[in-house]
C-alpha cells in the first residue's frame, strides 16, 4: 500500500512539475555594487553597461505596476545576460537613427518574483508557471522594452505594460497609425538585434540564441545579494 500511495505522489509530481517554491525577496536596500559583483561570474550584467543611454524604469521596484506593490529590493539593478546586453546595445542604435530610444522596464527577474507574479496572476499566456518552467526572464534572456523619445520621454504604445488583454498583443491592430508606426520600429529594432517577439505582449522580446542557457537551474535572488 505504502508503495503504491509512493508511486502516486511521484507520478503527480511528474504531471504537475511539483517543486519547492522561494520566499519572497526582503525588500530592504540593497547594495548595487556588491549585486552587480556577484551577478556577473552568473552571466548577468547591467543592462546600461555596453550604452550608458539606455533608459531603465524597473516598474516592479516601485509601485507603478499592475499589481500597485513593490516586489524587486529598493537598488535593485537591471541586468540581463552578457549577450542580451549586446543586443540591447544594438536596437537602441537602431533606434537613435530615427530619433528614438530604448527604455527597460524588465530584464533579469528573481524567480523568488515570479512565483510572487504568477500567484498574483495564475494566467501563464502572460505570467510563465515555475510549477512548469521559469520565465526566461529568470535567466536574464528577456526584456521587457518601450520606447522614448530622445530627451526621455515615454512615447505612447498600444496599451500600458502588464495589460492582461487582446490590447498587448504584438500584432497591434488599432487605428492609430502613430503607435502602428512606432511599434513597428521596436520590433524591427529588436529582431534586427537578434531577439524575438512574444506574440501575446508588445513589450516583451525574448533572447532564444542560446537554448543551453534557459536549461537547468535560473539564477536566484538570494545568489547575487538580494
Amino acid at each position: 500500500m505504502k508503495s503504491t500511495v509512493f508511486g502516486l505522489l511521484v507520478l503527480l509530481s511528474a504531471v504537475t512539475g511539483c517543486r519547492s517554491m522561494p520566499e519572497p525577496l526582503k525588500l530592504q536596500a540593497v547594495s548595487v555594487a556588491r549585486v552587480v559583483e556577484l551577478a556577473r561570474p552568473k552571466g548577468l550584467v547591467p543592462v546600461q553597461s555596453g550604452d550608458s543611454t539606455i533608459r531603465v524604469d524597473l516598474r516592479y521596484a516601485t509601485p507603478d505596476n499592475v499589481f500597485k506593490q513593490v516586489l524587486y529590493p529598493s537598488g535593485f539593478p537591471a541586468l540581463t545576460a552578457a549577450a542580451t546586453a549586446k543586443k540591447l546595445v544594438a536596437a537602441n542604435r537602431f533606434l537613435k537613427a530615427h530619433g528614438l530610444g530604448l527604455k527597460v522596464l524588465d530584464a533579469y527577474r528573481p524567480p523568488e518574483v515570479q512565483w510572487q507574479l504568477f500567484q498574483k496572476y495564475q494566467d501563464d499566456r502572460y505570467v510563465a508557471d515555475p510549477r512548469k518552467k521559469w520565465s526566461k526572464h529568470c535567466y536574464g534572456r528577456a526584456v521587457d522594452a518601450t520606447l522614448v523619445d530622445l530627451a526621455g520621454r515615454e512615447q505612447e504604445m498600444p496599451s500600458s505594460f502588464d495589460d492582461f488583454s487582446k490590447k498587448a498583443a504584438a500584432a497591434y491592430t488599432g487605428p492609430d497609425a502613430a503607435v502602428r508606426h512606432r511599434l513597428a520600429l521596436l520590433q524591427r529594432a529588436m529582431t534586427t538585434a537578434g531577439l524575438s517577439l512574444y506574440q501575446d505582449e508588445w513589450w516583451h522580446f525574448n533572447d532564444l540564441s542560446d537554448p543551453a542557457a534557459l536549461s537547468g537551474q535560473p539564477v536566484f535572488g538570494k545568489e547575487i545579494g538580494l
